[in-house]
């Protein structure tokens, strides 16, 4: 199905300047799921070279891997169940 125009799912502030979108989007008859850096330039936000565009059939995989890698990641103490980073191990732990 293609898209018109990018359609934007979200995004989530990554510092004061920047933010990283998802949308979905067609190039070339290929409908694809992006995931890109977007940076303030004056009053609007244009797009950065830093990012990746795939396939959206690979969407169910990749949403899969970053469940396990979320999982490892509470896991490994790096992140606590509600979201927040935990804080560094005190010395000797």
């Amino acid at each position: 199905m293609p898209f018109e125009e990018d359609v934007i799912i979200g995004s989530i502030e990554k510092n004061k300047r920047e933010e990283i979108r998802v949308t979905l989007s067609t190039f070339k008859g290929h409908d694809l799921v992006g995931c890109r850096i977007w940076f303030k330039a004056k009053d609007e936000y244009k797009p950065s070279s830093k990012g990746i565009a795939l396939n959206v059939r690979i969407l169910p995989e990749l949403i899969g891997l970053l469940e396990d890698a979320e999982k490892k990641a509470v896991e490994l103490g790096v992140l606590n169940l509600d979201g927040e980073v935990p804080p560094p191990p005190e010395p000797g732990e």
